[in-house]
């Protein structure tokens, strides 16, 4: 079985948790009417019964070790709290998929399930990110710190790791949700090194 890159192996883990903290971000967040915005956006997240969520994305890695930008394209399909498939079509085409207690990758349509030392990291994540999605990742405040601002069109959440582990992966998250829809439209996840990475969904 072909082993899969660790390092594409730790990038989608941080994109993969990113997604759903931007989903629960506001649980811990003080703000005005604070029960109704957290049901408007946790509904929002939440597929119905035998529904899914999907976006697609935009992905924009900035790194002073690249002589320009990295660009990618993709989409995100969400199926409850038990399937994930986050999927690049561009450059790359190339996909991890959580599906219940299984990870799988799947390059140029071939897939194959992850085992071993990068199965292992992406169980760590996987069991974070679906915390993250049930809604209760964030009930600990000894795991972020969470702030919440909003304008006319928008929620804005800064989210920031005292976990050590989690600080290892990123420094801070800053989540923007349209206000209309809470849907989460902006991410920008800010790592060490003057590194960051932003993403741009778009709901389908």
């Amino acid at each position: 079985m072909r082993s899969y890159n660790n390092t594409m192996i730790q990038r989608l883990s941080i994109l993969l948790i990113t997604l759903c903290l931007a989903f629960c971000a506001v649980a811990q967040s003080p703000v005005a009417n604070r029960d109704a915005v957290l049901a408007r956006i946790v509904a929002a997240q939440n597929p119905k019964a035998g529904k899914s969520i999907k976006y697609t994305f935009t992905q924009t890695k900035h790194s002073p070790l690249l002589a320009q930008d990295a660009v990618s394209h993709g989409n995100v399909t969400l199926t409850g709290e038990r399937y994930l498939r986050w999927h690049y079509t561009d450059p790359r085409n190339h996909a991890i998929i959580v599906d219940g207690d299984s990870i799988y990758a799947e390059t140029d349509g071939k897939k194959h399930q992850l085992a071993g030392p990068a199965g292992s990291i992406m169980r760590n994540m996987t069991n974070t990110m679906m915390s993250l999605t049930a809604g209760n990742g964030l009930a600990d405040e000894k795991v972020f710190s969470v702030e919440l601002t909003e304008d006319a069109s928008a929620y804005h959440a800064t989210l920031t790791p005292k976990r050590r582990d989690l600080r290892r992966l990123m420094q801070q998250v800053l989540v923007d949700f349209d206000k209309k829809s809470c849907r989460v439209r902006h991410v920008k996840l800010i790592e060490k090194h003057n590194s960051y990475t932003v993403i741009e969904f778009h709901a389908k």
